[in-house]
C-alpha cells in the first residue's frame, strides 16, 4: 500500500516539476539543445542609391565635395536556433583599408573600434554612421596626418552578438565563411551641374499657354525636367524644353554651357515651335526662365519658370542665354 500511494504521488506532482523547468528556460529558444552561437549572423541591406558614403566631383565645373556623408543599413537578424528575443545586445565593431602609394594599410588590429550597439534588437532594425564618427574611430591610425577620409577608404563591419543565456557569437574570432562581415567604401561619384531631374514651377503663364498647353498649365503648376547629357562632348540636352507649356507635347531641344563666360548657348531647339529663352535671375537654389515660342505674338504662348534643384549642386553663376 506504502508503495501505491508513493507512486500517485510522484504522478500527482510530475505537472508541477514540469511547468518548473519550462519557466527557466530562456524565452526565444527554439532548439535549447543547439548552440546558436554558430548560426547566428547578420545580413546587411541599403535603401540609398549607392551604400557608404559619397564624394560628389562636379564634371561641368571640377567643384568637389561630400554628398553623401551618411551611411545607412538595415540589418536582419538571422539563425534557425534561436529569435531575436533571446538577444540582449548587439555590438558593432568597424576596421578599414586605407591605400599609401601601392601598398594597403588595414586598421583596427584583431579586435576593431567599436561604432554602434543596439540594445534588445529587433528582427530587422536600422543603423546610420556619421563620416565624421568613422574618420574619428582611425584619425590615430590613419597615414600622412590626413583631416578626413578620401575615397577609396574601405570598411567593413564585424559584430559581436550577446544573448541573453549569457552566450556570445563574435564574428571578429569565432567566425568563418563570407557571413562574418559587412563591407562599404567612400567612393567618388562623377556629377553635373546640368545632368538630372529639375523642379519646374510655373510663377508666370501666358493665356495661350493656359489654353494650348499640353500638360494644362497654370500659375503654380510643377512638373519635372530632365537635363541628360548630349550627342557631343559639352552639350546637354533637355527633354522638354517647353517645361510643360507647348501644344501637342514635350518639345527637345539642345544647350551647351560655357563656365568661362557663363554663357548658355541653345544650338537647337524643336524648330516649328521654336522656344526663346531669357534669363530673368538665378540664386545657387532657383534658375528663373523666361520661355516663349513663335507663336506668341498671335497666341499669347509664353511664361516664366522657376528651376530647383535638390540634388546638393548649385546653379552657376549665369550671365547670357543665347538663342540658336
Amino acid at each position: 500500500m506504502k508503495i501505491k500511494v508513493l507512486w500517485m504521488f510522484a504522478i500527482l506532482i510530475l505537472p508541477f516539476l514540469n511547468s518548473c523547468d519550462k519557466e527557466e528556460e530562456i524565452e526565444g529558444f527554439n532548439n535549447p539543445n543547439a548552440t546558436w552561437t554558430d548560426s547566428a549572423t547578420l545580413k546587411f541591406t541599403t535603401d540609398q542609391d549607392l551604400s557608404g558614403f559619397v564624394y560628389n566631383v562636379n564634371n561641368s565645373t571640377g567643384e568637389a565635395f561630400w554628398g553623401q556623408t551618411e551611411a545607412k543599413f538595415n540589418v536582419t537578424f538571422v539563425s534557425p536556433d534561436v529569435s531575436v528575443e533571446a538577444i540582449s545586445k548587439i555590438d558593432f565593431y568597424i576596421f578599414a583599408e586605407e591605400q599609401v602609394g601601392d601598398n594597403f594599410n588595414y586598421l583596427g588590429g584583431t579586435s576593431g573600434n567599436l561604432i554602434a550597439s543596439v540594445s534588445n534588437p529587433t528582427e530587422v532594425f536600422e543603423i546610420s554612421l556619421d563620416k565624421s564618427e568613422v574618420y574619428n574611430a582611425f584619425s590615430s591610425q590613419f597615414s600622412g596626418g590626413r583631416t578626413d577620409l578620401v575615397p577609396g577608404d574601405l570598411f567593413e563591419l564585424r559584430w559581436v552578438i550577446t544573448g541573453k543565456d549569457g552566450n556570445v557569437a563574435d564574428s571578429r574570432t569565432d567566425c568563418k565563411g563570407i557571413n562574418c562581415l559587412f563591407g562599404f567604401s567612400a567612393k567618388e561619384k562623377l556629377v553635373d551641374t546640368w545632368v538630372g531631374e529639375f523642379e519646374a514651377t510655373w510663377t508666370e503663364v501666358g493665356p495661350g499657354t493656359v489654353t494650348y498647353s499640353y500638360s494644362d498649365v497654370v500659375v503654380g503648376a510643377k512638373r519635372m525636367v530632365e537635363f541628360v547629357p548630349g550627342g557631343n562632348e559639352g552639350e546637354y540636352d533637355i527633354l522638354d524644353m517647353s517645361f510643360g507649356g507647348a501644344y501637342g507635347g514635350p518639345r527637345d531641344g539642345t544647350m551647351t554651357w560655357d563656365a568661362d563666360t557663363g554663357t548658355i548657348t541653345i544650338i537647337y531647339a524643336e524648330s516649328y515651335y521654336t522656344s526663346q529663352y531669357e534669363l530673368v535671375s538665378v540664386t545657387p537654389e532657383v534658375l528663373t526662365l523666361k520661355w516663349t515660342n513663335n507663336f506668341t505674338s498671335r497666341y499669347a504662348e509664353y511664361g516664366t519658370v522657376e528651376l530647383r534643384r535638390n540634388d546638393g549642386l548649385v546653379w552657376p553663376e549665369i550671365n547670357e542665354i543665347i538663342n540658336y
